[in-house]
């Protein structure tokens, strides 16, 4: 009989170390997925951290032309916005001002969600038409997917590294400065 109570406690024992364990992880997990928002809006880890390798991927922006990952050179910024983000709306003006200040072909604006004719959708493209090359992804998409994007807004520039692209830097710190325009 004491065998069979030594051996209940030791199984005992072993359950609450693998729950003990268990929960520890499940915190240590979930500290590193929770996207973190900075008090202007930013997610400042919603995507590939700094030094990642983007996924390859290939689409078309909404003028027809396509875009691949090797056609974003070294200082390109991207964007990711998404239709349905308060967030995003909100921080339009800015993204638009700081977009209208890059060489051109330095920036490329991702449009992650929402469907043509929805007037979330059509404002975001409209508005970042004239300042960047837009991608407009309904769904996740392969941008969206290549830069692992799951937190609205964000953004990084991005360097060229032989036939891989590397997230240089992320967070809003990465948008050009508006050049203030003389009156």
């Amino acid at each position: 009989m004491s065998y069979l109570i030594a051996a209940v406690v030791l199984v005992g024992a072993l359950c609450l170390l693998d729950l003990l364990l268990t929960v520890g992880l499940i915190r240590k997990l979930r500290a590193q997925q929770a996207p973190r928002t900075s008090a202007d809006g930013f997610a400042g880890e919603g995507m590939l951290p700094p030094g990642a390798i983007v996924g390859a991927f290939e689409t078309r922006t909404v003028d027809g032309s396509p875009l691949r990952s090797r056609d974003l050179g070294t200082g390109t910024v991207v964007v990711f916005l998404s239709p349905g983000c308060p967030p995003c709306h909100a921080q339009l003006p800015r993204v638009v001002a700081a977009l209208g200040a890059a060489p051109a072909n330095r920036a490329v604006a991702v449009v992650a969600g929402g469907m043509d004719g929805d007037p979330e959708t059509e404002q975001l493209l409209k508005e970042l038409g004239p300042v960047a090359r837009v991608v407009h992804e309904p769904g996740k998409g392969p941008v969206t997917e290549a830069f692992a994007a799951r937190a609205f807004p964000v953004m990084c520039r991005v360097r060229a590294a032989g036939d891989e692209l590397v997230v240089e830097a992320v967070g809003e710190h990465v948008l050009p400065t508006p050049v203030a325009v003389a009156q």
